[in-house]
């Protein structure tokens, strides 16, 4: 676990080996990080835990889950599949620091390639990942329900040293 940086917040990233965490604890975070609440069930974060090529990065305050990022990796390249900070932790670098630790735990385990796709209208988690270095590279039209949505598809590629 790596501390985030902040003067009063006592913050920890881990990115847990076995995770004891539990869909439940993923949901009732997920559901309190969106303003139209969680877009994914028990069960779907339930299969995420199951599946051996996903893992979750945590944020966590006190043994408290404060934020989440979920992650598939195979053949290095990554997938961001759901991404988090609880509502009274928002606008605190928490994300940010979050999405740092993703993507240096993944080239660690050797990513080379990373995608996420994000609602057109957040414009908020575009620049956060235009910051560390995701372009836009396609649209899905009308991925995104409960409002429907386009969905901008954003491409990481880590740099080769010749």
């Amino acid at each position: 676990m790596s501390p985030c940086n902040g003067i009063k917040r006592k913050i920890e990233i881990a990115f847990p080996e076995s995770t004891t965490i539990t869909s439940q604890e993923l949901y009732d975070s997920a559901e309190n990080s969106y303003p139209n609440g969680s877009p994914w069930t028990v069960e779907s974060f339930q299969t995420d835990l199951e599946t051996p090529l996903a893992g979750y990065g945590l944020a966590l305050k006190e043994e408290e889950i404060i934020g989440f990022i979920g992650y598939r990796h195979f053949l290095g390249e990554a997938e961001i599949t759901n991404f988090g900070v609880r509502k009274e932790y928002q606008q605190q670098g928490i994300a940010t620091d979050l999405l740092f630790a993703c993507l240096a735990y993944l080239k660690e385990q050797g990513m080379r390639q990373l995608f996420l796709e994000v609602r057109s209208s957040n414009q908020a988690a575009r620049r956060l990942y235009q910051k560390i270095g995701l372009v836009e590279v396609d649209v899905r039209k009308n991925y995104y329900h409960n409002p429907v949505e386009d969905a901008i598809v954003m491409q990481y590629m880590e740099q080769v040293e010749e």
